[in-house]
């Protein structure tokens, strides 16, 4: 009984402090980054996503923000400023021939023209996109002829 408890315990602590979360809800999977978290402290990369999108800001249905834009409504992308800040991002990955979505995991892959779309609204160098959250949980990797966003609970 007490190992449980203390596995219960340990669990709750070190959940309770991520930044990035992922909630598996049959036909998608939603990462939500957040740069306020639980414990109080900040983590920068909602922020840096936000900044590295070359988007416009626009009202979105998480505040004013910036959205991207994806072929076949095959992926949600939007990430807002909270506040001073206070940055977040939701990422809805949708089941699609596009992506494979399943408890705690999910990876999205689009090649071509897709992917050609999706890697435009980002600020790159050297024709190249790279993020990785500070959990270590989320990321995209991506190239005018390859785009790919990855989420695993366990880490990627």
């Amino acid at each position: 009984m007490r190992v449980f408890l203390f596995a219960l315990l340990l669990l709750t602590a070190t959940t309770s402090q991520a930044g990035t979360r992922g909630q598996f809800l049959g036909m998608q999977l939603i990462v939500n980054i957040a740069s306020v978290m639980y414990d109080g402290s900040n983590d920068s990369s909602p922020h840096v996503l936000f900044e590295a999108m070359n988007r416009p800001e626009q009202d979105s249905m998480v505040g004013r923000g910036k959205v991207l834009e994806a072929p076949q409504k095959v992926l949600n992308f939007i990430c807002a400023r909270k506040g001073e800040n206070n940055y977040h991002c939701a990422i809805y990955i949708h089941q699609s021939p596009l992506a494979r979505i399943g408890p705690g995991m999910a990876h999205f892959e689009a090649r071509g023209a897709e992917a050609r779309a999706l890697f435009e609204q980002f600020h790159t160098q050297d024709n190249r996109f790279s993020f990785r959250d500070g959990d270590g949980l989320f990321l995209i990797e991506a190239t005018p002829e390859r785009f790919v966003m990855k989420f695993n609970a366990n880490g990627v």
